[in-house]
């Protein structure tokens, strides 16, 4: 089942239209009925904004594009490892079914044995990062999928990475962040937000957003009317390297 297959699952299972679902996220019904059908692909800020209303997370969306990715070997490899073994001498080959029987045995022993199952939690990171200074454009990124193989904080949507001191020692260039997709970050609380073309990780504050590292960055990001802050998400920690495989 594809992502877009997934995500009429869940606004069926919300009890909602493709039009309610349109106008929570600020686009045309014909556009969010595009997304559905997959004749396109909504950018990282509709995503978040689809599984906020949807009430779902990335590992919930984006399952089965794991699961195909771990698919067994494609007849295109099982040829080329054919043509190899046949390319081979006499000697050749029987050196080659002399480690197969070989591996083949040790394998079967191996199943014997009770195995250490080690649970994996498929998580959505976006290759754009967001700005801890004066904002990264935001456009449509793209993404891959990383195996985790700790939980990550309840309600993660997806990782994004920091770019920029701004929120030391908070937060450094080049952490890993874990985010819930939500429009609303309560005061106090540290966010994802765009304004305009610009996507920050930043403290909500009580007249725009706060930079921690006080001494380079002392002043707020305020909105305008041309331009207001949105928020997209909320931090929920560090995605630390014992998370990864």
């Amino acid at each position: 089942m594809a992502f877009t297959d997934r995500m009429k699952e869940a606004r069926l299972a919300a009890g909602l239209t493709q039009e309610k679902v349109a106008h929570a996220i600020g686009v045309a019904k014909s556009t969010y009925t595009g997304y559905e059908k997959g004749n396109s692909e909504p950018n990282i800020l509709l995503q978040t904004r689809i599984m906020g209303v949807l009430g779902i997370d990335a590992n919930f969306l984006f399952q089965d594009e794991v699961n195909l990715r771990r698919s067994a070997a494609t007849p295109w490899e099982m040829e080329h490892i054919i043509k190899k073994y046949r390319s081979l001498d006499g000697p050749g080959q029987e050196a080659v079914d002399a480690i197969l029987d070989c591996e083949h045995r040790r394998c079967a022993d191996d199943k014997q044995r009770p195995e250490k199952v080690v649970e994996l939690f498929p998580t959505r990171k976006y290759l754009q990062s967001a700005s801890a200074g004066h904002g990264d454009f935001n456009d449509d990124a793209s993404y891959e999928i990383v195996d985790l193989v700790r939980r990550p904080p309840v309600g993660t949507s997806f990782i994004i990475t920091v770019n920029g001191h701004s929120m030391e020692p908070t937060y450094y260039d080049g952490d890993m962040l874990f985010v819930r997709a939500q429009e609303r970050v309560e005061l106090g609380d540290i966010g994802l937000f765009t304004q305009g073309p610009n996507l920050y990780i930043k403290e909500s504050g009580p007249v725009g957003l706060i930079s921690h590292n006080r001494d380079q960055y002392p002043d707020p990001i305020t909105g305008t009317e041309d331009e207001p802050i949105r928020a997209q998400g909320k931090i929920l920690g560090v995605c630390t390297e014992d998370y990864l495989r």
